[in-house]
C-alpha cells in the first residue's frame, strides 16, 4: 500500500499560505480524471496519473490540472461522475445543482487566473428546485436518475433520460439532509439526515419503508456531512456520525430486516463519510455467489483518521493516522478497487493506491451483476433506457413505444484529429519528491512491491500523448457507455476517453452552428427563409428543452402612463363579517416586468376582445411563447423560475419560463398584490388573506393567513396601505401606511412587528445619527425596511421621559431589530447587532438579560436520557454557538461582565469538548 499527497491538488484562496478545504472529491470511472469541489465555488478536474506515478508527473506532457470550472457562486459541496462518465453532477451553497459535459473544442487561459483549461467542461444543465445548500448527490447505478439532497431538509429526484425534470420532491426529514446512497439493485434509496434517522425509501412509489434511528440517537449535530454508502452487493449500508453509548461507530444497517446491530468501531471522534469498494471479494477457490462475497469498506472521520475494513474482519484491514490536519470529508474508490482517493478540511487530498497482490480475492465486474441479479428486482414501472448519443437531450417515447434520441445533426466533413495529455497506463517509481509525501505500508504480510506498467517507449523518448481518432458518432458513444459495465484500468482508460471526448464533441459544434444560423452579424432574427437549427439555450437556466422556435421579435408594450396602477376599492361593501376589502389595481392597457437576472421579461396586455387578453415572456429580443387569458390582467411578477399573473376576476395564472402553464387558481377576490422571489409566489387578495406557495412544487409554504388586522383603511387615490415583499428564505414582509412593518414567523404562526414609527423615540436613533458615517453599520434587509417605515412618520419622544425611558427603548429597539434580522433571514445584520446588544447591556451591566440571552445560544449544558430536548442548535444556516461566542467577545472585553463572559466562554469549550447532545466538535 502507498500513500501519496500531491500538494499541487489544491482550492486557492487567494493566500500562499492557506488552502481552501476541499469539500468532495470523484474519481471517474475510467480512472483518468479525479474530481474535486472546493470552498472557492470551483470544481477542478485533475490528471489522476501524475498523482500515482513520480514519473509520470515530472514528465511535462502531463498536465496535472486538466479544467477549472467556475459557475457555482457558493462553495461546492459535492461532486459525483455518472456511472457511464459522461457526466459529472456538482452540487453547491448556492442551492443549485450543475450537470457537466466535456466539449472538446473548448480550453484556453480561466478568466481572471493563471490557470490553463487543457479540457473544456461546460455546465449543460442547471438543476433548480432545493432552496438551501445542495450537500450530496448520487447517480442511480443505471444512471436513469440522480437524487440530490440538502439543507432544506428535501430529497429531489431527477430524470436523468429527460433532460433532467425534476421527477419528485420528497420532505419528510425533520431538518437538514446531509447523506444519499443509491441501492445497486436499483430497488431503494437510503438518506442520511440530522434529525437522526437514515430513511429507505422504495423507488416504485417513493413512500419511507423504513426509518432507523436506535444507532444515530446520541448523534452530535456538528458534522457537516453524513455521507453514508450501499455495499455494491446491496447486502448493506454503511452509515456515518453513529454512536454506541459514548463511543463513535460506523453503523451497519442490514437489507434483510433493516437491522442496525453491526457497527465499525475504532475512531475517536465522529465519522463523517462512509465509501464501499465497488468491487466484491471471494475467498481463493470458493464460488462466486451471494453467500461466499464480502465487503471493503473506508471509513473518514473527524480524527483525521482513514480507516479500512473487510466485514469478514473484527480489526480493520489498515489504518492511516495523521493524514490530514483537519476533518475528512469525502472518500472514493476507483473502478478497479486498488485506489482510494479522500479529501480535507484542511485543503489536501490523497490518495491509497494498493498492489494486485495485497487484494489476492478482488473479483471481477461481471460477478457483483451475477449477485445483483439473484434479486429478480423488478421495477414496477418500467424504466427508460438511458441512450446517449452526441446530444444530452433525451426525448420522450415515440408515439409506438419505442424510444428515440433526438440527435442533433453532424457538421459535414471528418473533423479534425485531436490529441489530449492524459496518459493510458501508469508508468513505475517510487512515489516522493515534487512537493508530495508519500509513505509506504504493507497489508496482510504482502511480499516486495510489483513494478507498475510503463508505457511503450520508442527510441528512449517520453511517452507520447493518444492521438483521438474519430468514429461515427453514435457508435462510438454507444461503446463508451457499455464500457462503464466492463472492467475498467488506467490501460483502457485512453479508448474510453476518446470515445467521451468523441460522443460529446457534436454537440458542442452543432449547438454552436445553431447559435450562428439563428442570427445574423447584426444580432437580428435569422430570415424566414433560412431553416431554423435546434438550440440547447433555454430560458429556465438549462431546464426547458430546447425547442428550436420563438416567436418573432419583442414587440414593444404601446405608452402606459404607469406600470402600477392606482388602487381602487372593491364595488359591493365589506368582506364578510363587516371587514372592508382592500383596494385592487385598476386594469391598465399594459403591464411589463423583468426577471430577477434581468435576462428575460414579462408582459400583459389588455386590449381588443375577451380573447385577446394576452401575457407574452421575451428573452434576447425575442417573443418566446405567449398565452391568451380570458380576463384582463391587474398584477405581473417573474423570476427566473417562474412567471405568475393575476386577473380581474381573481384568476391567478402561473407559468415556467419555458412555456408551460403549471397552475391556474381562482381567489374568492382579485389579488391586492403579488410578488415572486426564487421559486416562490407570495399573493395578497383583497379579502385580506395572505399566502406564499411553491410554485414548481405546487405546495403552501405559508398557509393562508389574514392580515387585514395589519392594514388600516385609507381613502381612493391614497397612499397604498400595505407594500408586501417576499424574502429568499419564504418569509412574507408587509409594510403598512400605519406605519409599521411586520414580517410571519412561520415557527409560531404569528405576524412579528419587526419596524415601527415608535422605535423612532428610541435613544438609539440618535446614537446612530451621530455615528453612522462613522462607523461600520450594516446595510441589509432590515435597514432598508427601517428606512422606509420611518421615512413615512416619526413619533418625538416625550417632552418628560419617565424613569428607565431610555434603557427600557434602547432593549426594545434591539431586541425588535435581533428579531427581524433572524426572521428575514439577514445573517449578517443579525451578528452586528448581537455584538452592539452585548456592549450596552455589559455598560448598563444588565448581567440577567446577558445571561438570558446566552441560555437561549448556548443550549441545555446537560442531556437527560429520556426526556426531550426543543432547543434548535442552528439559525439562519449557522450553529448558535458561534453566535454565543460573538456574544462572548464583547462581553469579555467590557469591565462590567468580563468575568461572567470568561466563565461562559470555557464552559461553552467544555460542552463542545465533551461532545455533548448540542455540542460541535470542531
Amino acid at each position: 500500500m502507498k500513500v501519496t499527497k500531491p500538494a499541487w491538488v489544491e482550492h486557492s484562496t487567494g493566500d500562499k499560505n492557506t488552502r481552501s478545504p476541499i469539500y468532495s472529491i470523484a474519481v471517474h470511472p475510467d480512472g483518468t480524471r479525479l474530481a474535486t469541489g472546493g470552498q472557492d465555488n470551483k470544481v477542478k478536474i485533475w490528471n489522476t496519473l501524475p498523482i500515482l506515478s513520480e514519473e509520470a508527473a515530472a514528465n511535462e506532457l502531463n498536465h496535472k490540472l486538466l479544467c477549472t470550472m467556475s459557475a457555482h457562486t457558493g462553495p461546492v459541496l459535492t461532486v459525483r461522475w455518472a456511472h457511464h462518465g459522461r457526466f459529472l453532477a456538482s452540487g453547491s451553497d448556492d442551492s443549485v445543482l450543475l450537470i457537466w459535459d466535456i466539449d472538446p473544442a473548448g480550453g484556453g487561459r480561466v478568466f481572471g487566473s493563471e490557470e490553463v483549461n487543457v479540457e473544456n467542461w461546460k455546465a449543460l444543465r442547471r438543476l433548480v428546485g432545493h432552496i438551501a445548500d445542495v450537500v450530496d448527490c448520487a447517480w442511480s447505478r443505471d444512471d436513469t436518475m440522480l437524487a440530490s439532497v440538502g439543507l432544506d431538509s428535501k430529497i429531489i429526484i431527477w430524470d436523468c433520460t429527460n433532460n433532467f425534470e425534476r421527477m419528485i420532491t420528497i420532505d419528510a426529514h425533520d431538518t437538514f439532509v446531509k447523506g444519499v446512497t443509491w441501492d445497486p439493485v436499483g430497488n431503494f434509496l437510503a438518506t442520511q439526515s440530522d434529525d437522526k434517522s437514515v430513511r429507505i425509501w422504495n423507488t416504485d412509489n417513493w413512500q419511507c419503508v423504513e426509518k432507523v434511528s436506535k444507532p444515530f440517537e446520541l448523534s452530535p449535530s456538528s458534522t457537516f456531512f453524513r455521507r453514508l454508502s450501499w455495499s455494491p452487493d446491496g447486502a448493506f449500508i454503511a452509515t456515518s456520525n453513529a454512536m454506541n453509548g459514548p463511543v463513535f461507530v460506523a453503523a451497519v444497517i442490514e437489507r434483510e430486516g433493516w437491522q442496525s446491530d453491526i457497527s465499525f468501531v475504532g475512531h475517536e471522534n465522529t465519522v463523517q463519510v462512509a465509501a464501499f469498494n465497488p468491487r466484491l471479494f471471494f475467498r481463493i477457490g470458493d464460488e462466486a455467489s451471494r453467500v461466499n462475497a464480502s465487503c471493503m469498506v473506508a471509513l473518514g472521520a473527524d480524527d483525521f483518521t482513514v480507516s479500512i475494513w473487510r466485514n469478514t474482519m473484527h480489526k480493520p484491514l489498515a489504518v492511516i493516522r495523521d493524514i490530514f490536519n483537519r476533518a475528512i470529508l469525502d472518500l472514493c474508490w476507483s473502478n478497479d478497487g486498488l485506489v482510494l482517493y479522500g479529501c480535507s478540511a484542511d485543503g489536501t487530498a490523497m490518495a491509497i493506491s494498493f498492489r494486485p497482490e495485497e487484494f489476492p480475492e478482488l473479483g471481477q465486474p461481471e460477478m457483483t451483476q451475477m449477485i445483483l441479479d439473484e434479486y429478480n428486482f423488478k421495477p414496477a414501472r418500467k424504466r427508460k433506457a438511458l441512450t446517449l448519443g452526441p446530444s444530452s437531450s433525451f426525448a420522450a417515447p415515440a408515439p409506438g413505444g419505442e424510444e428515440k434520441v433526438n440527435m442533433l445533426q453532424p457538421r459535414k466533413g471528418k473533423p479534425k484529429p485531436r490529441k489530449i495529455n492524459l496518459q493510458g497506463t501508469m508508468t513505475g517509481g517510487a512515489m516522493a519528491a515534487n512537493g508530495r509525501s508519500s509513505s509506504s505500508m504493507s497489508i496482510g504480510g504482502g511480499g516486495g512491491r510489483a513494478p507498475l506498467q510503463r508505457p511503450e517507449e520508442g527510441n528512449g523518448r517520453s511517452p507520447q500523448r493518444p492521438v483521438l481518432h474519430t468514429e461515427p458518432r453514435g457508435g462510438a458513444l454507444d461503446a463508451f457507455a457499455r464500457a462503464a459495465d466492463q472492467p475498467l484500468s488506467m490501460s483502457s482508460g485512453s479508448a474510453a476517453t476518446a470515445r467521451m471526448l468523441e460522443g460529446a464533441r457534436g454537440m458542442f459544434e452543432d449547438r454552436d452552428r445553431s447559435r450562428r444560423d439563428m442570427y445574423d452579424d447584426r444580432g437580428s432574427h435569422a430570415g424566414a427563409g433560412e431553416k431554423r437549427k435546434v438550440s440547447l439555450d433555454t430560458e429556465d437556466d438549462y431546464e426547458r428543452p430546447a425547442k428550436g422556435r420563438s416567436l418573432g421579435a419583442s414587440r414593444p408594450l404601446p405608452p402606459v402612463q404607469e406600470i402600477r396602477a392606482p388602487l381602487v376599492a372593491i364595488s359591493g361593501g365589506n368582506v364578510g363579517g363587516g371587514v372592508k376589502p382592500l383596494p385592487v389595481p385598476r386594469v391598465q392597457t399594459g403591464l411589463q416586468t423583468n426577471q430577477e437576472d434581468g435576462h428575460g421579461s414579462f408582459k400583459a396586455e389588455n386590449v381588443g376582445a375577451t380573447q385577446e387578453y394576452s401575457v407574452t415572456f421575451s428573452h434576447g429580443g425575442e417573443d418566446r411563447w405567449k398565452y391568451f387569458i380570458p380576463s384582463p390582467a391587474i398584477l405581473i411578477t417573474a423570476t427566473s423560475q417562474f412567471c405568475a399573473v393575476a386577473c380581474q376576476d381573481g384568476t391567478v395564472y402561473t407559468y415556467s419560463t419555458g412555456g408551460r402553464q403549471l397552475d391556474n387558481f381562482r381567489l374568492s377576490l382579485p389579488a391586492s398584490d403579488i410578488v415572486g422571489c426564487d421559486g416562490r409566489l407570495l399573493i395578497l387578495a383583497a379579502d385580506g388573506e395572505l399566502r406564499v406557495i411553491e410554485v414548481k412544487n405546487r405546495r403552501k409554504f405559508v398557509p393562508p393567513t389574514p392580515v387585514r388586522h395589519l392594514v388600516p383603511d385609507v381613502a381612493e387615490g391614497d397612499m397604498p396601505p400595505v407594500e408586501a415583499f417576499l424574502r429568499p428564505n419564504g418569509t412574507p414582509v408587509l409594510v403598512t401606511s400605519e406605519p409599521a412593518a411586520w414580517a410571519f414567523d412561520r415557527e409560531m404562526g404569528v405576524w412579528s412587528q419587526i419596524a415601527a414609527s415608535w422605535w423612532s423615540a428610541s435613544p438609539l436613533n440618535e446614537h446612530e445619527g451621530r455615528t453612522r458615517n462613522g462607523r461600520s453599520v450594516p446595510n441589509g434587509p432590515l435597514a432598508e425596511i427601517e428606512a422606509k417605515v420611518a421615512a413615512m412618520r416619526s413619533v418625538a419622544p416625550p417632552d418628560s421621559k419617565p424613569n428607565w425611558w431610555n434603557e427600557s427603548m434602547a432593549c426594545g429597539h434591539y431586541e425588535t431589530r435581533l428579531r427581524g434580522a433572524r426572521l428575514l433571514g439577514s445573517k449578517d445584520e443579525y451578528r452586528h447587532w448581537l455584538k452592539e446588544y452585548a456592549k450596552y447591556l455589559a455598560d448598563e451591566s444588565f448581567r440577567e438579560r446577558a445571561e438570558d440571552v446566552l441560555a437561549e445560544l448556548m443550549g441545555p449544558i446537560f442531556h437527560l436520557e429520556g426526556r426531550s430536548i426543543d432547543w434548535i442548535p442552528r439559525m439562519m444556516g449557522t450553529h448558535k454557538h458561534d453566535f454565543a461566542k460573538d456574544f462572548l467577545s464583547v462581553l469579555r472585553h467590557t469591565p462590567a461582565l468580563k468575568g461572567m463572559a470568561e466563565d461562559k466562554l470555557q464552559l461553552l469549550k467544555s460542552i463542545q469538548q465533551a461532545g455533548s447532545r448540542w455540542g460541535r466538535d470542531d
